[in-house]
């Protein structure tokens, strides 16, 4: 079976290079993420292993780096029956501390992995803002918010973490399936209320828990809190 993802806004679509239906100064420049442990009503959901391009069995790489199209689609082995469809947003602590040059695909792909430490970016977002005209030069600046494990801890940054690091940063999402055709991923949950709150023009927010736009961010990804980004769309 397949499952279609879209990306949207509230209600509308959003596309790479897009400027933001809230605050049209903000373009999305980058959004990808892992999807891993897939259940259907307590049953363990299987991905078809693609060769190891985007997906292997209980873990998919998706989105877009806004150069290509990208992977929007997850493929399973069998169908989705009506109960709860969950998972985590994130890789398993097993698979999370490889070491990149030898992890197989869709884990070796370094724009998305920190250190052997820290592991993989989960989910990455970048922003670009333009600025007004200095001159005949448009300023473009940037911001992220890239979701990890923080807290590991090893001999250095180059050896991987024995013991689950203090703050694994994979939330579990459980929806209730009833037929849909396509699952969304609404980004008007998760930066709404930063963007309204103008959060954005501190920092960006590196999965630290102690920082200001971080405490506003991860709740909202469903961080030791519920969260709204994902939902059904028939």
């Amino acid at each position: 079976m397949t499952l279609p993802i879209k990306l949207m806004w509230g209600e509308q679509e959003l596309n790479c290079n897009q400027a933001l239906p809230a605050l049209p100064q903000w373009r999305l420049e980058n959004i990808q993420f892992y999807l891993s442990n897939f259940k259907n009503s307590g049953r363990p959901l299987y991905l078809v292993d693609d060769g190891h391009l985007t997906q292997q069995k209980g873990l998919a790489l998706l989105g877009s780096d806004c150069r290509s199209d990208g992977q929007w689609q997850l493929v399973f082995e069998r169908t989705l029956e009506p109960g709860e469809f969950s998972f985590n947003l994130g890789v398993p602590f097993k698979l999370n501390h490889q070491a990149p040059l030898t992890a197989q695909p869709p884990l070796n792909q370094s724009d998305m992995f920190w250190t052997w430490q820290m592991g993989h970016k989960f989910f990455r977002l970048d922003l670009a803002k333009n600025e007004p005209k200095q001159g005949e030069v448009s300023v473009q600046t940037g911001w992220q918010f890239h979701l990890g494990s923080t807290g590991c801890k090893s001999a250095s940054v180059m050896r991987a973490p024995t013991e689950r690091c203090s703050y694994p940063n994979r939330p579990r999402f459980a929806l209730n399936y009833q037929g849909e055709t396509e699952l969304v991923l609404d980004l008007a949950p998760l930066l709404s209320d930063a963007l309204q709150n103008q959060v954005l023009t501190l920092n960006s927010c590196m999965s630290d828990p102690h920082t200001l736009i971080c405490k506003e961010l991860l709740p909202k990804i469903g961080i030791n809190s519920s969260s709204k980004i994902w939902r059904w769309q028939s």
